[in-house]
């Protein structure tokens, strides 16, 4: 009897070795889940890769990045907004789900405002206004003299009817007195081709899917949407200084399902942040056209709400009909 107690103890202690802390048998945390809704190889799954290589160290946790495309990113937002708020299912959005989206969908099956909690702002970028390499034009003032003397002939593509770039060449067309066509493309980096081709008069797109070929001259970059000119391009004013009104500049947004715990939010925030000011995550972000710009979750809440109000006449005064 004695004997067969002392092999039980024996098994016992192959199971649980002697000084191991007594949590060591529970499991190991799953992996967190960064949801985007674009294709694997653009601009944000880069972009959801490489914030996950960070936070990854950061948890101490494994962190994993899914894409689920479909309905221009909106099947993405539906499965955080439906996600156990735990924070383990993460959302990395541009600003358009959460800004624009309520003005271009009739059916939209979340609310921006409601469903979901802002952690932090990820990176910022700007749009841009771009012509092809045989446009006899230089800047801006010299495209509206010849998209005038054009006609109704001027097109611009943009990554899709009903996205922020769409609304934005309505802008730039109506603030330079201007007449342009718009052509839908799925995608920046389609329109960015057809530009090169000489198919396209113009583009407006974010920075980050002409910036190479600017760069190497097969396309022209004549101005930038943000407040201040891009540091990703050298010498480009921005839309404001040549005459347009104009000052929206692209975000990237990292969000919870509603009613994450405010510890839990206060630590991914605090991940990100620290995650962000890495010089190598800031060089490898620049690479890809992003600038490295964490924030509060109360300052990203607050900019989601103003733009929010801001698109809203900036629809209705276009005409777009919305969507179901």
């Amino acid at each position: 009897m004695q004997r067969r107690q002392l092999l039980r103890g024996a098994a016992g202690a192959v199971l649980v070795p002697a000084g191991w802390p007594v949590d060591a048998q529970a499991p190991a945390a799953g992996p967190v889940r960064i949801i985007i809704g674009f294709a694997a190889g653009g601009g944000v799954d880069a972009l959801a890769r490489l914030v996950a290589e960070r936070l990854k160290d950061a948890l101490g946790r494994q962190v994993i990045v899914e894409n689920k495309t479909g309905a221009a990113g909106r099947l993405a937002v539906e499965a955080v907004k439906t996600a156990a708020p735990d924070g383990d299912t993460l959302l990395i959005a541009p600003q358009g789900p959460m800004t624009l989206f309520p003005y271009v969908y009739r059916n939209l099956r979340f609310d921006p405002s409601k469903d979901f909690t802002p952690l932090s702002r990820l990176v910022v970028t700007d749009f841009c206004l771009a012509v092809g390499p045989e446009a006899p034009v230089a800047d801006v003032a010299g495209f509206k003299q010849w998209a005038l003397a054009a006609g109704d002939k001027t097109s611009y593509g943009t990554p899709g009817a009903g996205t922020i770039p769409h609304f934005l060449g309505v802008q730039i067309a109506h603030g330079l007195g201007i007449k342009m066509t718009h052509v839908p493309y799925r995608g920046g980096a389609p329109a960015v081709l057809d530009l090169v081709s000489g198919t396209l008069s113009a583009a407006v797109v974010p920075i980050s899917d002409p910036l190479e070929l600017h760069k190497s001259g097969k396309v022209k970059i004549l101005a930038t949407t943000g407040a201040v000119r891009s540091t990703l391009v050298s010498g480009i004013p921005t839309l404001k200084e040549s005459g347009v009104d104009l000052d929206v500049t692209a975000w990237y947004g990292l969000y919870g399902p509603a009613g994450v715990a405010p510890d839990v939010a206060r630590k991914l925030q605090a991940a990100v942040a620290a995650s962000l000011k890495e010089l190598g995550l800031r060089e490898r972000l620049a690479k890809i056209g992003l600038v490295a710009s964490p924030s509060t979750a109360a300052e990203l809440q607050a900019q989601q709400r103003a733009e929010l109000a801001m698109w809203a006449p900036v629809v209705k005064a276009s005409g777009f009909s919305p969507e179901d």
